[in-house]
């Protein structure tokens, strides 16, 4: 049978580290668990589980970290969880399953980041998630890690969730100063690195730095045309927030020059117009959203709602504006259908005296 090590870097966690190792320990043949300078209890629960805990000197660098968690497993195969994911046992039983008949060296699992209130995910992409072992299973970027695929690619129906703790959230600028300690020390940033690099500056409020970081990255060599589109995403949003609306539609459609037409850029151009009370190109732009293609096969982290209840509610506004009560109510029953938890959707649902239903 092969076996599949799980390897973990954690530092503080000691409120969700027994949830995510217990889900774990249905499938995970070896656990490693690598403490990045935990000061709570951390440490003493993975020795619950597991007599493989190590102490790593943190140096803002995440892969870094990965890479020493990586080289202590012994598997066929290694997997990586953060502290705060769940595995249900029908994913481990997927994992074992599989185990028995590996068919990947680079293995894609679901990962299920956001939920409703119904517990229905509303935020999913993929992720690589189980690697044969062997010198090509490396990490790379000091923040938002990844491995590149390699061998035979495969794209599963396994699901991991991310189930953070209410309440938890890293410091705002952590991302941005791991950045600047790294460029500080002479490391050269490559494209995906300005993309990245580029929002937390602009999420930290250096917008037009960060937007010429993007813009940088959108020309280079070895730039990937999702972190393009997506760049072009990040700036349309800095520029509305500059109240630059002109700005953020050239973005929006440059974006277009990069890949098909993604659901949230045709929102965005639909929202735009809406502003400017050109309700008719309004509502081609949100129609158009509905019709967009899902593009997280290809590695975008898209939300499904931008193709649905996002446009329907829209929908429903510049119909209702423009006298078209009927097919309001329409798209009004269709967001609801949808995402009935939505907050604008319950909204809606008063102001229509539940008329949507």
């Amino acid at each position: 049978m092969t076996k599949i090590s799980l390897s973990m870097i954690v530092k503080n966690e000691e409120d969700v580290l027994k949830r995510c190792l217990d889900s774990a320990a249905g499938f995970a043949d070896e656990i490693v668990v690598v403490d990045t300078g935990s000061t709570d209890a951390t440490a003493d629960i993975a020795r619950t589980f597991t007599d493989k805990v190590y102490s790593y000197k943190w140096n803002d660098d995440f892969a870094a970290a990965r890479n020493y968690s990586f080289s202590l497993a012994s598997g066929d195969f290694v997997m990586w969880l953060d502290a705060d994911d769940v595995v249900r046992e029908s994913e481990a039983a997927k994992i074992n399953a599989w185990k028995g008949s590996p068919d990947a060296d680079t293995l894609y699992c679901l990962y299920d980041a956001a939920f409703d209130e119904a517990g229905r995910p509303t935020f999913t992409f993929y992720r690589e998630r189980i690697l044969r072992r062997c010198p090509l299973a490396v990490w790379n970027g000091f923040i938002h890690e990844c491995i590149r695929p390699f061998g035979k690619v495969v794209k599963s129906d396994i699901r991991i969730e991310h189930r953070p703790l209410p309440g938890k959230n890293k410091a705002p600028d952590r991302n941005l100063n791991i950045y600047r300690a790294n460029i500080m020390r002479g490391a050269k940033l490559d494209a995906r690195d300005r993309f990245y690099y580029g929002r937390e500056l602009i999420y930290n409020g250096f917008i037009e730095e960060g937007i010429c970081m993007i813009e940088s990255m959108l020309s280079a060599k070895d730039a990937f045309y999702i972190n393009q589109i997506e760049g072009l995403k990040t700036i349309a949003e800095a520029k509305l927030k500059q109240g630059d609306a002109s700005g953020a539609k050239k973005a929006y459609l440059r974006s277009f020059e990069y890949g098909a037409p993604r659901a949230w850029a045709l929102n965005g151009l639909g929202r735009i117009a809406r502003a400017g009370n050109d309700l008719g190109e309004a509502v081609l732009w949100f129609k158009a959203a509905l019709e967009a293609a899902d593009h997280t096969a290809e590695g975008e982290f898209e939300r499904k709602e931008e193709r649905t209840v996002i446009p329907y509610i829209e929908l429903c506004r510049c119909y209702w504006e423009t006298g078209r009560r009927d097919d309001a109510l329409r798209m009004h029953a269709a967001a609801k259908a949808a995402a009935p938890f939505d907050p604008y959707v319950r909204y809606n649902d008063r102001f229509f005296g539940g008329g949507g239903e």
